[in-house]
């Protein structure tokens, strides 16, 4: 519950922020996001369990451990996104968040709005899936936020460098890129949240 707490007082301070930000001049180009969705993906496919190996941490996320995302798809045609983890510590019960989200038309299942709390929604990227959909690499539209997911809690060393370097020539700044502990030895070492 505090998770979800968390994640709804991030997203109205974040939408009063941009309420309140001076308009650009019309003469003034934006810069372009770092999230830019890859090729279509297979829905199907897509579903089922993704651990989260790495992200740009934001405030309801940067306690837990252990997370990961679940998807399924539902009879509506929506999807049940249910993000759990353990706060703390492997030896804490599994909490999270239960969202609901939905593909939007023409994108080749790329882009889902994901309703937070209503009626506040995201917009969700898949920005990269390999080809055997063992990784992905997901992104809020805006690209302030990166989650590089795995079908298995671990991610060698080797793997690790290749998707952090397709996230960095993506334009994420790989300064705010941490990993997430899957396993308790990884609490506290380097380069991990």
């Amino acid at each position: 519950m505090f998770k979800s707490f968390a994640c709804a007082a991030s997203l109205v301070i974040c939408m009063a922020g941009c309420a309140h930000a001076p308009a650009i001049p019309a003469d003034t180009q934006a810069p372009q996001s770092a999230c830019v969705a890859g090729p279509p993906i297979d829905l199907a496919r897509y579903m089922g369990r993704w651990y989260v190996i790495a992200d740009t941490p934001f405030l309801s996320e940067q306690d837990y451990v252990g997370s990961y995302d679940e998807w399924t798809q539902r009879g509506d045609g929506r999807i049940d996104d249910h993000y759990l983890g353990r706060r703390h510590g492997f030896d804490q019960p599994v909490t999270g968040s239960h969202f609901v989200a939905r593909v939007m038309p023409d994108t080749g299942n790329t882009k889902w709005r994901v309703e937070l709390i209503w009626p506040f929604e995201v917009v969700v990227v898949t920005a990269y899936v390999d080809p055997d959909y063992r990784y992905t690499i997901r992104c809020m539209a805006d690209g302030n936020m990166m989650w590089l997911l795995s079908r298995t809690p671990a991610m060698d060393d080797a793997t690790y460098a290749e998707m952090r370097a397709r996230i960095g020539r993506m334009g994420f700044h790989l300064d705010r890129v941490q990993r997430v502990p899957q396993s308790a030895g990884q609490i506290g070492q380097p380069g991990f949240q």
